[in-house]
């Protein structure tokens, strides 16, 4: 017996039809893909930053170097 809440009311999947399961089931699967491109966003911009700061450190040791 699995429960959906849906605007503060509480659903017994048992007692739905098999459409509305497969609602359900394209609702999770949307969640899931969400939280996983938000996760890969936060990757992707991690790196980018420290591409950016390794790129800096590397422009300094080079101005450094000209000197």
């Amino acid at each position: 017996m699995t429960k959906v809440t849906i605007d503060e009311v509480e659903y017994d999947t048992d007692n739905m039809t098999d459409d509305q399961k497969g609602i359900i089931n394209v609702l999770n699967k949307g969640s899931n893909s969400m939280s996983l491109l938000e996760h890969i966003t936060q990757c992707v911009n991690a790196i980018q930053q420290l591409k950016l700061t390794e790129l800096k450190k590397s422009l300094e040791v080079d101005d450094d170097k000209s000197n």
